[in-house]
């Protein structure tokens, strides 16, 4: 349902900015003779100016809907950040294109470009603007869903700011530097909204092309998977944590180094001097929950998940990448996962069973022993954000 709405707003939102950056100015140019109009003409900056209100409420919710999402996922959707910042910055953009426009209609293009023509300076102000515009509102969205709550909030005013400075501007030249504003021409201006729709249009395709490159991959070579040798279970395939003897290669898939347990170290003379030992081996275990089993299933139940099975542990790929490994000791179960650094230290923090995990120096990798002291959102919010950090 979220989605839906958020769709349907981003839609409606850019249709509206679209209106807002079509000159009122003369209806007749497009075969429109109604009376009902010149009200829309005389009050035209006033009702602009509702419609970005508008917009800001709404969005402002979607802001809320974000902020919800990191709290209780740690990462914002895609489609929570553009609901929320699209419309905004839209509307700003939408009224540097009339403002631009209008100095257009103004400018002797004839009397060169220089300090000596001041609307021609006013125009590439213009210009550069809207590109700057275009150029740089995916990277403002992208760092809008990587900071925190209020960060998050500091973009928002930003972008609310932004709009408000384009909205004054534009009445501004309206009110006091434009030359024939009721006799300006913009028939043609209206193909600005069809525009504006079929841009985000190719934005949401761009993006989802560029997501689905991984997946196309894997089709790319299905049959190859087809004839290895590789112990790659099939999603309807039932695992117990009691199989054993399995003997997958690393021809395809990348290879998890965890580290041991140090009861399985062969060398008992180098103790660990260090607080981990003490932490690995606790006086009494609880119910596990999730149980290994549980665990297994529940993470086999993610899109596009492919499972491996070894002698010690198996591994848990997305896009041909790992994301966890789990390895079953019976009375306790351990996680290897990929995982942010800073989301990791706090982890660390919080539950001392959760450390570094030194194997894969590489990247950022991290395990916890789960004796029953995990709770199980914990359990399940690790295996969410370790997918999520290797599917995105």
């Amino acid at each position: 349902m979220k989605r839906f709405f958020g769709n349907l707003y981003i839609i409606f939102a850019l249709i509206l900015v679209s209106l807002v950056a079509v000159p009122w100015n003369n209806f007749s140019v497009w075969g429109l003779e109604i009376s009902f109009l010149d009200l829309l003409t005389n009050n035209e900056f006033v009702l602009k100016f509702l419609i970005g209100a508008v917009l800001i409420i709404i969005s402002f919710i979607f802001l809320l809907v974000s902020n919800r999402e990191y709290k209780n996922e740690d990462k914002v959707s895609p489609l929570s950040s553009h609901a929320t910042l699209f419309p905004i910055k839209g509307f700003a953009f939408a009224f540097f294109i009339h403002t631009t426009y209008m100095i257009y209609t103004d400018t002797d293009i004839g009397a060169g470009f220089g300090v000596s023509n001041l609307y021609s300076m006013l125009l590439i102000a213009g210009g550069l603007i809207i590109i700057n515009i275009l150029l740089f509102s995916h990277l403002f969205i992208r760092a809008f869903r990587k900071v925190g709550n209020f960060g998050r909030f500091s973009f928002f005013i930003l972008a609310v700011e932004f709009a408000a400075l384009s909205a004054g501007l534009a009445y501004l030249f309206r009110t006091y530097l434009a030359v024939d504003y009721s006799g300006m021409s913009a028939k043609y201006v209206i193909f600005i909204i069809p525009i504006m729709v079929l841009f985000y249009l190719f934005h949401i395709f761009y993006i989802s092309r560029k997501r689905s490159k991984g997946k196309s991959f894997d089709f790319a070579n299905e049959e190859e998977e087809e004839t290895t040798d590789e112990m790659i279970v099939s999603p309807n395939q039932d695992i117990s944590s009691k199989i054993n003897k399995v003997d997958p290669k690393d021809t395809l898939y990348q290879e998890v180094s965890v580290d041991p347990e140090f009861s399985k170290v062969s060398n008992q003379r180098n103790k660990p001097n260090s607080i981990e030992y003490y932490i690995e081996k606790p006086k009494m275990f609880k119910p596990l929950n999730p149980s290994f089993d549980k665990l297994v299933a529940h993470v086999r139940e993610l899109p596009n998940v492919i499972t491996k099975l070894d002698d010690e542990k198996i591994t848990f790929y997305v896009n041909r990448r790992p994301f966890l490994v789990l390895m079953n000791y019976g009375d306790y179960y351990r996680m290897a996962f990929r995982y942010g650094l800073e989301e990791g230290i706090r982890m660390i923090i919080k539950y001392p069973t959760i450390s570094k995990n030194k194997s894969t120096r590489d990247e950022l990798w991290f395990k916890a022993n789960n004796y029953g002291d995990l709770p199980k959102d914990v359990v399940f919010k690790i295996v969410k954000y370790a997918y999520d950090e290797v599917a995105k």
